[in-house]
């Protein structure tokens, strides 16, 4: 199918142009030599040729087809009358899939070699001009679409890239979670139960020897159940957070999570600003992220310490600044801040940092420079939606589109060229309204309705040169005429950008009869017609009727194909967002759900054997000890068993089918 829509277009130029000369000349028996039609046939098949490669040698496709038209200027004009589109099929291929800059150079290169052309074709210098000019024109609006094209599809492949992404991470969410967790019950295994079972077995062995240490192993055995029971349910306590959870105002989760550590031994305060206490989305899932892993490490670094959370927005549209400061209390006698330190280069601060970075923000960790304690503070933009349109506005000040250059160009050169044609001498007073009216096109794409009411406005400057002397009636008349093409594109920009097709449709009558007013004005200036003698206000609005009626017939179609490209780029990209956000959610939701089991198998397992281990502690019950820690270590390593089972990689990159995006309503 690709290779058939490839070849297409390019034979059926070839066959058109064939069909037209030499084929027309042939059915009407005039002569055509031989080397002409040899020298048709052969550039009909270079051009076909060049086009067919186009989308894959582009900048070779247009300086094929170049050659083939320099080469036929003995030929017949007629000869090379439809060759001209397929350099117009090529350029805009080589907008569509080239760099900005090699696009700049091959249509500059393909003007001067069409303005050659046009002067060795034409006897007259200012006929020469006007189709270079013409030439121009459209190599510069055929340029700006590829352009506009070239965006589309790289914004296409980006979303592309962006959920692919994302469905690459769903798909290894379970598995992140499960091996982030795994460290995490490990250090609990190797440092608490293990010691636990091995102290307990020795002093069972040395008792008869040495009775004092089965006091000391009971002693250490109750210590390091506690120590194991505050490590699980802090654990829990970190798994408890559901997906629902995660879509909840950023000050109601920080809350939860700080009640929780506040039941694990710490003092948690939690400062939120109140235009930050609704925040949603990747920004507070970043920061409560960190949040998360601030308080944690203060937990086992220092026990029962105060720590402050606060969380402050430089602006409305700026940046949110995170920092959690604990005391330092409970960090015993030095010992904690070095661990602190060593913690800088681990886990805890780098899955901090990554948060922060993958937002494009910032995050240090630290001891406090105020005193003792540890510090964390993050700077994360606020929205990326913000500073998405922060830079639309900057590159609106900066720059324009091409392809709106182009066209605000061809409109604005439409009524000069017309007027050049009627009256040579009258051109430069043309130039003005015509100026004037086509320049609002500039920003059709960014506002509109507003570029449509400027030109609605502008079409009044004709009937007002009229009627000051400035124009004379063939230039007013021409220059409105013309000028009429700057409404149909207004139009189609406000179907196409303007918003919901129920709301752009009243565009159509409003454009209609914007028109129709401005040709009554011109007729009534000129003299033409006389309203207040003719009929007055009903004539005046019979002439709006039949003339809107008339203006409308370019109109609606314009307006309707505009609302079809609207239609078709917000369904494209609705479907895109759709597939982003239930893939992150899925993986969400996977992770939870890995938290929820591993939880319930902690709870159902782990736990009670870490509360026997620290009850046979306390009853003085060695035996027991021993055996409670040997099984709440078996349990443990059963679950970590579990946890660590290698996943096959089509299980890890397994990708669920997204629904097809529904097709564009023409």
């Amino acid at each position: 199918m690709d290779r058939i829509r490839n070849w297409l277009l390019p034979v059926l130029l070839a066959i058109q142009q064939l069909a037209y000369w030499p084929g027309r000349t042939l059915r009407e028996d005039a002569p055509v030599g031989a080397a002409q039609l040899v020298a048709a046939l052969a550039a009909a098949v270079v051009i076909t040729a060049a086009l067919g490669v186009r989308r894959h040698r582009p900048v070779a496709s247009a300086v094929a087809v170049e050659a083939a038209l320099v080469a036929c200027l003995f030929l017949p004009e007629d000869a090379t009358l439809l060759h001209a589109l397929s350099l117009l099929v090529a350029l805009y291929s080589v907008a569509v899939r080239c760099p900005g800059r090699t696009t700049a150079v091959v249509g500059t290169a393909l003007a001067v070699c069409e303005a050659g052309r046009s002067a060795l074709l034409l006897d007259s210098v200012s006929e020469a001009a006007g189709e270079s000019a013409v030439n121009g024109v459209l190599f510069l609006t055929v340029a700006g679409l590829g352009r506009s094209r070239r965006r589309w599809l790289a914004g296409r492949r980006a979303a592309a890239r962006d959920l692919a992404r994302a469905e690459s991470e769903r798909a290894r969410a379970a598995l992140t979670e499960r091996e982030r967790l795994a460290r995490e019950l490990h250090d609990v295994s190797a440092h608490h139960l293990t010691s636990v079972v091995v102290t307990a077995d020795a002093a069972l062995r040395l008792g008869d020897r040495k009775p004092e240490l089965a006091a000391q192993a009971l002693q250490f055995a109750a210590d390091s159940g506690r120590e194991t029971l505050a490590a699980l349910h802090r654990l829990v306590a970190m798994m408890r957070t559901s997906a629902a959870d995660e879509e909840s105002a950023l000050e109601e989760r920080v809350g939860e999570l700080a009640a929780g550590f506040a039941r694990l031994g710490l003092r948690p305060a939690v400062d939120v600003a109140p235009d930050l206490a609704a925040l949603t989305g990747p920004v507070a899932d970043a920061a409560f992220g960190i949040v998360r892993e601030a308080l944690t490490n203060a937990l086992r670094y220092a026990p029962g310490a105060a720590v402050r959370v606060r969380l402050r927005a430089d602006d409305p549209d700026g940046t949110v600044d995170l920092t959690v400061e604990d005391d330092g209390a409970g960090a015993g006698d030095g010992q904690g801040a070095a661990a602190r330190q060593r913690l800088g280069s681990g886990r805890g601060t780098a899955g901090m940092r990554e948060r922060a970075t993958a937002l494009d923000g910032t995050l240090e960790a630290g001891p406090r420079p105020d005193g003792p304690g540890w510090s964390v503070r993050a700077r994360l933009p606020r929205t990326t939606g913000t500073l998405r349109r922060r830079a639309a506005r900057h590159r609106a000040l900066r720059g324009l589109d091409l392809s709106d250059v182009a066209i605000a160009l061809a409109v604005a050169t439409l009524s000069p060229f017309v007027v050049l044609v009627e009256e040579p001498a009258a051109v430069a007073p043309a130039c003005v309204p015509a100026v004037a009216h086509a320049l609002p096109l500039l920003w059709r794409r960014r506002a509109p309705w507003a570029v449509l009411c400027a030109v609605l406005a502008t079409a009044w400057l004709a009937p007002l040169g009229l009627a000051s002397g400035l124009l004379s009636p063939a230039v007013a008349l021409c220059v409105v005429m013309a000028g009429g093409v700057a409404e149909c594109v207004a139009v189609y920009a406000v179907g196409a950008f303007g918003g919901r097709p129920r709301v752009t449709w009243p565009v159509t009558v409003a454009a209609a009869a914007g028109l129709a007013l401005a040709s009554i004005a011109l007729a009534a200036a000129d003299g033409i017609a006389d309203i207040e003698k003719d009929g007055g206000f009903g004539l005046l609005l019979f002439l709006c009727a039949v003339l809107g009626t008339a203006f409308l017939v370019p109109m609606v179609p314009l307006w309707g194909l505009g609302a079809v490209v609207w239609t078709r780029r917000e369904r494209v990209t609705a479907w895109e967002d759709h597939a982003l956000t239930a893939t992150v959610w899925s993986a969400v939701a996977e992770a939870h759900e890995e938290r929820r089991r591993i939880a319930a198998e902690l709870r159902g397992q782990v736990l009670r054997h870490a509360d026997a281990v620290v009850a046979r502690a306390e009853a003085g019950d060695l035996d027991g000890v021993a055996d409670e820690a040997r099984a709440g270590l078996s349990a443990m390593r059963d679950l970590l068993a579990a946890l660590r089972e290698v996943t096959a990689p089509a299980d890890v990159h397994e990708q669920r089918p997204l629904p097809e995006p529904a097709p564009a309503q023409s």
